[in-house]
């Protein structure tokens, strides 16, 4: 406790552990005393909080030192215990370190010992980061089309070559499903992924209406629908959706229920 702000005989009644410096901090508390516990603690009456892995997200609590107790919780669906996600864990190790006191900051993991390689690999040794682009390219290639930066599917082709897809692509393509002769990929089975990808994802955004072939070569030419996903950010399915339900407008739904349920099925 600080010499200088010592702690009221009120606030000692109400929480036995406050008089010898500790605190309690979890979710079942009382909003007053949680809030309690953190003023204490900030202002530095109190120097350890025992709390639960509500600080873990949304609350700037730093501290010198952070012991993490466990990196097991136990779950109530499946009735066991599991791990504690990796970005749970990194979270409650940033509430280690003050800027403005300290130089440093120590955080301590108690763990089993047959996982203590694995937090050790994962601290000193982070795991790269694969790419996502595959899930999400129809809308970047409608995106890339409707703006004349693709033209033809060759252009899409290069487009993918300049992205960081392609760099994880050839450094760790087992991860994306591309079959490889002992574990390195060929350049000629490469660009034979990258063509079958452009292809597929190019016949779904033309099943869907966003883009058309204008000509024998292989040109891409946006369509109107492609310009309002492009243009209203919106995923190709969802204006795809749109076209089909409201296009007529003889057999359009009129009636707000039936619109209701149009929007509702939008893939957003």
């Amino acid at each position: 406790r600080s010499p200088s702000s010592p702690i009221s005989e009120k606030m000692c009644s109400r929480k036995p552990t406050i008089a010898g410096g500790f605190g309690v901090h979890h979710a079942g508390m009382l909003r007053a005393d949680r809030s309690l516990s953190e003023r204490l603690f900030s202002e530095g009456l109190i120097n350890v909080l025992v709390c639960t892995a509500t600080l873990a997200w949304g609350v700037n609590f730093p501290a010198h030192l952070v012991v993490v107790k466990g990196t097991e919780f136990y779950d109530g669906k499946q009735k066991r215990y599991v791990d504690m996600p990796v970005t749970d864990v990194l979270q409650m190790m940033g509430r280690a370190g003050r800027p403005q006191f300290d130089d440093q900051g120590v955080a301590v993991i108690l763990v089993h010992e047959p996982k203590k390689s694995f937090y050790r690999k994962f601290l000193y040794e982070p795991f790269p980061v694969e790419s996502c682009l595959q899930e999400q390219l129809h809308d970047h290639f409608n995106a890339e089309i409707v703006s004349g930066t693709i033209r033809h599917c060759q252009d899409a082709v290069d487009f993918l070559s300049w992205t960081y897809y392609y760099r994880r692509l050839t450094r760790n393509p087992a991860y994306y499903k591309l079959e490889t002769n002992g574990g390195v990929a060929s350049p000629e089975a490469v660009s034979a992924s990258l063509s079958e990808l452009v292809e597929a994802t190019v016949g779904d955004l033309g099943n869907a209406g966003c883009v058309e072939y204008v000509s024998d070569d292989g040109a891409l030419m946006p369509t109107t629908i492609g310009r309002i996903a492009s243009f209203y950010y919106l995923k190709y399915t969802t204006v795809a959706l749109f076209y089909a339900e409201l296009h007529d407008v003889d057999d359009a739904p009129t009636e707000l229920p039936d619109l209701l349920r149009v929007l509702t099925d939008a893939s957003e």
